[in-house]
């Protein structure tokens, strides 16, 4: 996990090899993209601390909806989710009925965050998909969201 100090001055392979592409740049254009992608780096960085420090906080859990008993926690369980600064990793609290019930498994902090059982694309960059694809074929709309994101998706994923 990233540590604050290092989202201000990562050490990462990865930062490091785009501050070098960033420093051999020739055009303005050149700098400025790399720049635009080192931001998007610096934006997933501070999500995924947040989002890792949120799920550290105690968790309350309800009972199971079959049988009612208090439902317990699995520990901490990864999710990935693809999001307009890119792919996010955090580990968050399961719980689940002590009695295995079908149904009873809850993640308390996705519902806190909005996010659906089987999410794996974020709301914010679903939002621009389609707001690129009403306006523009869906090929083009694909090319100008890679470019904005930095994302790569298929014209049929867009569809979808």
């Amino acid at each position: 996990m990233i540590t604050p100090d290092e989202v201000v001055t990562p050490m990462t392979r990865e930062w490091q090899k785009m501050r070098e592409k960033f420093h051999q740049s020739p055009t303005l254009a050149a700098l400025v993209l790399v720049a635009w992608q080192m931001g998007l780096w610096l934006a997933r960085a501070f999500v995924e601390y947040e989002l890792n420090q949120r799920a550290q906080q105690a968790e309350q859990w309800g009972h199971c909806p079959e049988c009612g008993a208090k439902l317990q926690s699995k520990g901490f369980v990864k999710c990935r989710m693809l999001t307009l600064v890119g792919w996010v990793e955090w580990k968050r609290r399961v719980g689940r009925c002590p009695h295995r019930c079908g149904g009873s498994q809850a993640v308390p902090f996705d519902a806190e965050l909005g996010i659906a059982p089987y999410q794996q694309t974020s709301v914010e960059l679903m939002r621009l998909g389609c707001m690129l694809a009403v306006f523009l074929p869906f090929g083009l709309a694909v090319h100008l969201l890679e470019q904005l994101s930095g994302i790569g998706i298929s014209d049929g994923a867009l569809w979808q």
